[in-house]
Order: C-alpha cells, then structure tokens, then sequence
C-alpha cells in the first residue's frame, strides 16, 4: 500500500461524433480503460492516489481499425504501469515503450503499417503532479477558470485565425508508433501545483473545433462535472463533430 495522497475524481467520455463510423480514441483512468466506445453520457469515479494514478486520453491514427488497436494498446499499458510510475523519467521510458511495441506490432502484420496514436494526460502522485503528451492530444490545467495548457502539441505552427475561430491541422509531427523515421520525444513536465487541482484532457475532436474561451465558459457555467463534460462533447458536435470527441475532466483533492 502506498502513501495517502488524496483522491481524484474523473469524469470522462469519449464519443465517435457525428461523423465517423468509429470511435478510435481511448481513454484510462486508474486501473480502468475505455476504448472503441460510444458513451451517450459521461461517467465519473473517484480513485484514491495511495499509489500513483495516471490518466490520459489516446487518439489513434492509421484506419481501417488500426488507430483502435494503437490506442487500446496504449491505454491498457498505462493502466498496467501506472501504479508503479515514479515521475518524469518513468513516463518517458513507458511511452517510449509503448511506441516500440506498436511499431513492432505494425511491422508483424501489413494491414496495420502506420498505425500509431496520440496520448495527453497527468500522472498524480504522492509526490507531485506530471502532465505528458505525444501528438496533438492536449492537457490543460484548469485554475482559476482559466484553461492553461501544459502539453506541447506536435503538429506544424499556423498563421492566427481572422475569425477567431480554433486554426486547425491534420498532420502531426510525431506519435506513439506511426510511420516517422525519426525517434518519438514524448513531452513530460512536472505541474507547478504539487496538490490538489484540476485538469482537463481531449483528444483533437474538440479542441479543433471549440474555442478555449468557449471551453472556459460551459465549464463555468456547468453545475457539475458530468454536465460539464457533457456540454463540452455538445458544444463540438454542435461544431459539426467531424472527429472522434473524448473529454476528461479531472480534479485531485486532499481526501
């Protein structure tokens, strides 16, 4: 049994939107994953932090159900690992990890040549609070109402959009397996809150399609998480929902 470090409550959801035939995000909160699903509202649980608790989300890349595996594969390695995840070098090493075996799995079997995902998300521990992210799924740390993002998106920098609205790509620079010759840096950082706080994690299918300050507002403006999260997933829809859409809303307290 490891130290008291609190509680974190998780609220999530991850959706295939409007548009797509499937969902090939996936999400892992403790112990518990969720991958290739199609949640009509969010679900929440509270895990205690007696032993490091990671959560992220993944959004697979490469088709014909290809992105689904490398997703899955992603979440379930960090369900397996997070409990003994020490901090920065530890995440580094896993998804480092992880990256070789998707590739080597893509290269045993043709049909999944190119196959990769993308990953964002916190390792909260006894000692502290680490965000981490490959590709262009995000983390924020949510404070004072404000979204500050912590993760480093990997995708080719854009001219400002006139119109103010999210200036998006497709293309990314680097990801967990995928077919980049060059070696995958995943972006780790330690949170300058050590304690309690609150985070939130999607996958592209939103934040391409919603603005932050948007964002801000429904989370403001919700009486709850759940329903938080849920406006969140309705606000991207609402957008056109043109991409697989997952939200975590996550928030670490003293007990």
């Amino acid at each position: 049994m490891g130290v008291d470090g609190g509680a974190v409550s998780v609220t999530a959801l991850t959706h295939r939107g409007a548009v797509r035939q499937a969902n090939e995000d996936a999400v892992v909160l403790g112990a518990l994953t969720v991958a290739g699903a199609d949640m009509n509202a969010p679900a929440r649980c509270v895990l205690p932090v007696t032993d490091p608790v990671v959560v992220a989300v993944a959004d697979g890349l490469g088709g014909h159900a290809a992105g689904e595996i490398a997703s899955e594969h992603a979440v379930h390695r960090m369900a397996e690992s997070g409990p003994q995840l020490t901090g920065p070098d530890s995440i580094d090493l896993l998804l480092k990890h992880i990256d070789e075996e998707i590739k080597e799995h893509a290269g045993q079997h043709a049909e999944f040549s190119g196959m990769g995902t993308t990953v964002a998300g916190v390792l909260l521990t006894a000692d502290g609070n680490f965000w981490f992210n490959v590709g262009d799924s995000r983390t924020y740390r949510l404070q004072d109402g404000r979204l500050i993002q912590l993760s480093e998106d990997d995708s080719p920098a854009l001219p400002p959009s006139e119109d103010g609205k999210p200036v998006t790509t497709n293309f990314i620079t680097q990801s967990l397996g995928g077919s980049g010759a060059s070696a995958m840096v995943p972006h780790v950082g330690r949170d300058p809150e050590p304690g309690p706080g609150a985070w939130l994690m999607c996958s592209d299918g939103l934040s391409d399609l919603v603005t932050l300050e948007e964002m801000e507002r429904i989370i403001a403006a919700a009486d709850s998480d759940e329903s938080a999260v849920q406006e969140l997933w309705r606000a991207a829809m609402d957008a056109s929902g043109r991409d697989n859409i997952s939200v975590l809303l996550v928030r670490r307290s003293t007990n």
